[in-house]
């Protein structure tokens, strides 16, 4: 076996033997033989810091062919937040198990066909937690490094509707569905001082910048309060006005895309591991901050609700849902009530989805081969080069006072 540099070792688990328990069952062939597999980065160096994601190229004999397959392994990091992630890896394998399926199943039933992901070929808890999928890029799809334009939001906006509307639909008939009850808190022990830093170093930047004093103050104050703000969003989903399961990660690194003649046809989602109950509020601020470009979101936000709005009452209304379909009023209280998310997402992960690796030049060197994720210094280097790049000072610099007037700091 080989394997090639990137930011985990392969585990000595992942073999030959390993893949020939995967393919004789996803290839329904108990007597299928694996003779060779090579193992590479799955991903760019940094898309993942909470897993590892390798793709395997397997050669093998089955029902009397040889055969050559691509597959795509993901498992847990080692390091000190494995013990966090843990929860996440199993939300996710109930996700592609039990509740993607069936809400796929759903949509066909009313003709609104959709693929959210891709299919899951093989998961286990021994020796250690691992999820083996389909290698997506068999099928023309890769990896966006850019946030999404009008066209793009459109088409990821259609799915997180048709996502939003079966999940409510089945709410009733499949408990599994309600389960993932946490999400982003599963993390909060391991993330909470973290986001307090970001939100604190832009704080600081405010403060060298005229006229923005009072936003630092407000920041400060805001560090103090956004966790329990957090736990009532994330923890108390019968106060709100209606609940949806959200994907909870809807970024646009964990989307891939399929292109025909240079425009998105496609789009399929990746990483189901933060799901939760809750509000649908999470998922659309989240995409709106971490999916959508700058100039689509400035543009075009209003539109994109309600655009949003209608696939999902659309669906509901052609899956025969007996109870009240929410309003886009009411959809507008969601969002208004958890308004306190838009900063919060803006100072805790816009940066890093919206500067490039590639503009940071002074920290190129530093990031060759992957990023050690427990190299403190070098990670301080790069989040201050993320939050002080011209394309991160010049937005935030504009939303600060529309965050203020609307009410999303206090």
């Amino acid at each position: 076996m080989t394997f090639y540099k990137q930011e985990m070792h392969a585990p000595s688990w992942m073999d030959e033997l390993f893949f020939e328990k995967v393919l004789r069952k996803s290839e329904k062939d108990p007597n299928l033989s694996v003779s060779a597999c090579n193992l590479s980065p799955g991903s760019k160096a940094g898309d993942h810091i909470m897993s590892a994601v390798l793709r395997a190229v397997v050669q093998y004999q089955s029902h009397g062919k040889q055969c050559e397959t691509s597959l795509i392994v993901k498992t847990l990091c080692d390091g000190h937040i494995r013990s966090h992630v843990e929860p996440l890896f199993e939300t996710e394998t109930i996700m592609y198990e039990t509740v993607v399926p069936e809400m796929e199943r759903l949509l066909r039933t009313v003709r609104a066909d959709t693929e959210f992901g891709p299919r899951l070929l093989y998961s286990s808890k021994n020796p250690t937690l691992v999820m083996v999928f389909e290698d997506l890029t068999k099928r023309d799809f890769t990896m966006k490094y850019s946030q999404l334009n009008l066209h793009e939001a459109k088409i990821a906006f259609t799915k997180l509707a048709r996502w939003h509307a079966a999940s409510m639909f089945l709410a009733d008939t499949l408990p599994a569905i309600k389960t993932p009850n946490k999400g982003l808190l599963n993390m909060a022990q391991y993330a909470n001082t973290k986001w307090a830093a970001n939100i604190a170093l832009v704080a600081k930047l405010c403060y060298s910048w005229p006229g923005y004093g009072v936003y630092a103050e407000h920041l400060e104050k805001f560090v103090q309060t956004f966790a329990a703000k957090l736990k009532q969003t994330y923890e108390s989903s019968e106060s709100n006005l209606y609940n949806v399961l959200n994907h909870g990660d809807y970024h646009y690194k964990n989307m891939m895309f399929k292109t025909m003649d240079g425009i998105t046809d496609d789009i399929l989602l990746l990483d189901y591991q933060i799901s939760v109950w809750g509000t649908p509020a999470i998922d659309l601020i989240y995409a709106l901050y971490t999916a959508l470009s700058v100039e689509t979101r400035d543009n075009h936000r209003d539109e994109l609700i309600k655009f949003y709005h209608d696939e999902f009452a659309s669906v509901l209304t052609k899956a025969g849902y007996l109870k009240k379909i929410p309003t886009l009023l009411d959809l507008h209280v969601e969002l208004t009530k958890c308004g306190h998310l838009e900063p919060f997402w803006t100072c805790c992960l816009l940066p890093y989805m919206m500067v490039p690796m590639s503009d940071l030049a002074e920290i190129q060197k530093d990031i060759q081969g992957g990023v050690d994720m427990s190299d403190v210094d070098k990670l301080k280097k790069i989040k201050l080069a993320m939050f002080q790049h011209p394309k991160y000072t010049e937005m935030i610099k504009r939303y600060l006072p529309m965050f203020l007037y609307k009410g999303s700091l206090e």
